[in-house]
C-alpha cells in the first residue's frame, strides 16, 4: 500500500483521475468510447474524489488505486493554472455536482453525437461564450463542465457535455502526473 499511498500524495485538489476496469460492460464502454478509459473522477483533495456512476449519481469517495478490478489509472494536472485556481475548481465541481443523478440519457446522446461525427457530421464544438447544460451528469462531462466554468476547455472540438474519456489523452495544457497500467 506504501506505493499508492505515494502516488495520492502527489495529487493536488482539481486533478483528474481517468481508470480503466476489468469487466464487459467496462470493455463495451472502451470500445464504444474508443478509449483505454472508461471513468472519469475529480480529485478534491484528502484523498477523495468526486465522480458519476450510475449507481450512486454524483458523489464524494475515497480514492482507491488498490482495486483489484483495475486494468490501469492516470492522473492529469492543469499546467498553467495554480494551487488556488485547482481548489476552486475542486470546490466550484463539489457545490455544483454534488447529489445529481446519473444522466443515462445524456451518456447515449454523447455516443450517438459523437458517432455522428465519426460519420462526418460535425460536432458540436465548444465555442467563446457557450453556456454548459448543467442538467445532464456523466463522468467525463461533470469534470469537463467544471473546467470550463473556470475558462479551461478539455476538448477544442467538444462542448463540455459532449466530452469523453479518451478527449482527456488529448487535452492541451495537463501534464501526466502518474500512470499505471496492470496486466489483463
Amino acid at each position: 500500500m506504501g506505493g499508492m499511498d505515494r502516488l495520492i500524495k502527489k495529487l493536488k485538489e482539481g486533478d483528474i483521475i481517468l481508470v480503466s476496469e476489468k469487466g464487459l460492460k467496462h470493455s463495451l464502454n472502451r470500445a464504444f468510447g474508443r478509449s483505454r478509459w472508461h471513468h472519469v473522477m475529480l480529485y478534491i483533495g484528502q484523498g477523495r474524489v468526486l465522480e458519476a456512476t450510475p449507481r450512486k449519481g454524483c458523489h464524494i469517495s475515497k480514492l482507491d488505486l488498490t482495486k483489484e478490478c483495475y486494468l490501469g489509472f492516470k492522473a492529469l494536472r492543469h499546467a498553467k493554472i495554480n494551487d488556488l485556481s485547482r481548489r476552486k475548481i475542486a470546490a466550484t465541481a463539489v457545490r455544483i455536482f454534488l447529489g445529481r443523478k446519473f444522466d443515462w440519457r445524456q451518456l447515449i446522446k454523447v455516443f450517438f453525437r459523437r458517432q455522428l461525427a465519426f460519420m462526418g457530421n460535425n460536432g458540436r464544438a465548444c465555442r467563446p461564450g457557450y453556456k454548459c447544460n448543467f442538467g445532464s451528469v456523466i463522468c467525463s462531462n461533470l469534470v469537463a463542465m467544471t473546467y470550463h466554468l473556470m475558462g479551461h476547455s478539455i476538448s477544442d472540438k467538444w462542448a463540455p457535455e459532449y466530452v469523453m474519456p479518451r478527449d482527456y489523452d488529448k487535452a492541451k495544457e495537463f501534464d501526466m502526473v502518474f500512470e499505471r497500467r496492470f496486466g489483463k
